[in-house]
């Protein structure tokens, strides 16, 4: 498939690019900071821009097949910045026929409750003192929500950075028992299996070991 990665030089956003590249798939990867991909490839196309930059979006989603979302939030900009670059996103998927949008957010933003004092201590922690992070993510997710097109949203808890290793579970409500972190190469691994899967469609599976 053609796929083009939005945040694709965060954590999760190189796994993505490596793995959908080890899958034969082709990579668009487009990232304000290009220098942190190091990744090299005949099937991977590298833009530098910015989700704000409608045109360099439109010109980027033109011609792919689906949109995977790894953005992260800019604690210096407004809560609405996340919502804003979304929008042209979903703007340019709807202009050239693009369907199906994945994206990583975080479980906690919709409000989840957990089932053990781990998951408890750290929800109300995240709610009490990431309160923009998540009124960020609320806000992007509005926008996909309503945006009418074949969305899946992607809650992982805590995030630690390394490879698949597998053996993660996933729920929709709440979050997995006991489970509480997620490797970024298990997140993109996820994602991957579900370019094309509709046992998620307009969904918001929380994924943890």
């Amino acid at each position: 498939m053609k796929i083009v990665i939005f945040g694709a030089s965060g954590r999760t956003g190189q796994h993505l690019i490596s793995q959908a590249l080890e899958q034969g798939h082709t990579v668009t990867a487009f990232a304000r900071t290009p220098g942190k991909i190091k990744t090299s490839h005949e099937r991977l196309k590298i833009i530098r821009g910015d989700i704000h930059d409608a045109d360099a979006v439109d010109l980027t989603v033109e011609g792919q097949e689906v949109v995977v979302c790894t953005l992260g939030v800019n604690k210096d900009g407004p809560a609405t910045a996340l919502a804003d670059g979304t929008r042209n996103i979903i703007h340019a998927m709807k202009k050239h026929g693009v369907r199906r949008i994945l994206n990583v957010s975080a479980a906690g933003f919709s409000g989840e409750r957990a089932d053990f004092l781990t998951g408890k201590i750290l929800l109300w922690i995240f709610n009490r003192y990431l309160t923009k992070l998540f009124t960020a993510m609320k806000n992007q997710h509005e926008v996909i929500e309503q945006s009418g097109l074949e969305w899946i949203a992607i809650r992982p808890f805590l995030l630690d950075e390394g490879p698949s290793k597998g053996g993660y579970r996933i729920v929709l409500e709440g979050i997995p028992s006991r489970g509480y972190r997620i490797n970024t190469g298990d997140v993109a691994e996820f994602m991957l299996n579900n370019l094309e899967s509709n046992q998620y469609m307009r969904k918001f599976p929380a994924i943890a070991y």
